[in-house]
C-alpha cells in the first residue's frame, strides 16, 4: 500500500535540511514575544534589531527583521504596505471630496484624431 502525500511529504521534510529563510523565520519566531512587548512599549524597529542582532538572537539584516515585524506583529500584507496614507485618515476627507465633486464632467471641447489627413490642413 502507498503512502498518502502528507505522509510523504512528511518524511521528505524529516529527512531535508532546512533552508536559509525557514532558520531565519524560526529564529524570529523564537523572539516575537519580546520583539511585541518591546514596540508595544515605544521601541524603534531598529533599536529592537539591534539589541538582539548584538545579542546573537538574531543573524539576519534589518530589512529581513522589518519584513517579519509587518508579517508576523504587525499583520501589514506587503500590497498595503505600499500606501503612504492609512484609510483611518482620510476617511473624512474623502467623503467631503466626494460630495464636492459633480457627477459627471463637463462638456470641454477637446482633441478629435482623424486618421485620414484632410489635404487643404497640409503644408
Amino acid at each position: 500500500m502507498t503512502k498518502s502525500l502528507s505522509e510523504r511529504i512528511a518524511q521528505r521534510v524529516k529527512t531535508k535540511k532546512p533552508s536559509q529563510f525557514g532558520k531565519n523565520r524560526a529564529a524570529f519566531l523564537a523572539v516575537r514575544a519580546e520583539v511585541k512587548q518591546a514596540l508595544e512599549d515605544g521601541w524603534p524597529v531598529k533599536t529592537v534589531w539591534e539589541t538582539l542582532h548584538d545579542e546573537g538572537k538574531i543573524g539576519f539584516s534589518y530589512h529581513a527583521f522589518i519584513r517579519y515585524v509587518n508579517q508576523l506583529i504587525r499583520q501589514v500584507s506587503p500590497s498595503s504596505a505600499a500606501e503612504p496614507a492609512t484609510k483611518a485618515g482620510q476617511g473624512a476627507k474623502a467623503s467631503a471630496a466626494a460630495e464636492q465633486k459633480p457627477s459627471s464632467p463637463p462638456d470641454v471641447g477637446g482633441f478629435t484624431f482623424e486618421s485620414i489627413p484632410n489635404k487643404e490642413d497640409l503644408f
